[in-house]
């Protein structure tokens, strides 16, 4: 079972596997889930990876992790016809169930330069499957498709597991901000489980028990954004997998995700994606229905 804070949906495999190959200005808003996170860029750039408030560039064959409840974020300012970027997502709890002492730990994965002739190896292996990955995603036609893409990707975490490991220091959690505090858990799952609500900033601190200044200080502290453009961004995104995959009118997409209307819900895929929504349906080759 996915985790209280996904932004996105399993799909009929045991993780989530996506392809990306955005030909646009693209943006993914600070953000955390209790998966385990591997971003592979196969072709192309990413301009500004962060993680943990660090900043990525990556290049072909870069590989990029984020352990669990780890604040990240995208934006991507050029990007080409080439790109090729994969992300998979390993629920937690399988994790678990595959190493149960994974809480006491991390996957470091250090840029190819920065690591051991050892390790070296493996980063390369990885390299290996994670392309295989990509190319039987693209091949919708492939016999066996999801078994080849769930055995793969199990040799990824094998290898992830067994070569990539670090003890976690839990006496860095807040001072180094590795994960958010437990009031900015409560934020985040009312703004999940409400976002398709009207609700004010001061509906969000009433259920937190915090004053409404101090939440939005510590949540910009924290998240590097603040609880306001957090809102609009983590609608922004779940009307766009709407705009991508539903025949749904555009009115009906903007109240199903707390936009008052066609208006508010084009300023924020316009800021989140550089297109209007009709830009974005008609991209994406949905069926749909006029307004």
């Amino acid at each position: 079972m996915i985790g209280k804070h996904e932004l996105i949906q399993i799909n009929d495999l045991p993780l989530y596997i996506e392809i990306h190959r955005q030909k646009n200005k693209s943006k993914v808003a600070p953000h955390w889930h209790q998966s385990i996170e591997l971003s592979f860029t196969m072709q192309g750039q990413i301009d500004h990876f962060v993680i943990n408030g660090i900043d990525y560039h990556t290049y072909p064959g870069d590989i990029l992790i984020i352990n669990t409840q780890i604040v990240h974020s995208v934006h991507r300012v050029v990007s080409t016809n080439h790109d090729l970027m994969l992300t998979l997502l390993f629920p937690y709890p399988l994790v678990l169930r595959m190493f149960p002492a994974m809480d006491q730990y991390l996957i470091e994965l250090k840029p190819l330069a920065k690591l051991s002739r050892e390790k070296i190896v493996y980063y390369h292996r990885l390299q290996a499957l994670l392309s295989r990955i990509v190319e039987i995603k693209l091949n919708s036609d492939r016999a066996f498709k999801n078994l080849e893409l769930t055995i793969l990707s199990y040799q990824v975490l094998e290898i992830l597991l067994k070569h990539f490991l670090k003890l976690r220091d839990n006496s860095s959690k807040l001072s180094h901000n590795l994960f958010i505090t437990d009031h900015l858990r409560h934020a985040l799952a009312f703004i999940q489980d409400h976002y398709q609500e009207p609700f004010s900033l001061q509906n969000v601190a009433d259920e937190c028990h915090l004053a409404r200044q101090y939440l939005q200080r510590i949540f910009q502290k924290n998240m590097g954004i603040t609880l306001g453009k957090y809102i609009r961004n983590y609608r922004a995104q779940k009307a766009y997998q709407e705009l991508r995959h539903t025949a749904l009118t555009l009115t009906e997409i903007a109240i199903n995700n707390g936009f008052s209307g066609i208006r508010s819900l084009n300023r924020a895929m316009v800021d989140n994606y550089g297109l209007s929504s009709m830009e974005i349906r008609k991209g994406s080759g949905a069926p749909h229905s006029s307004d």
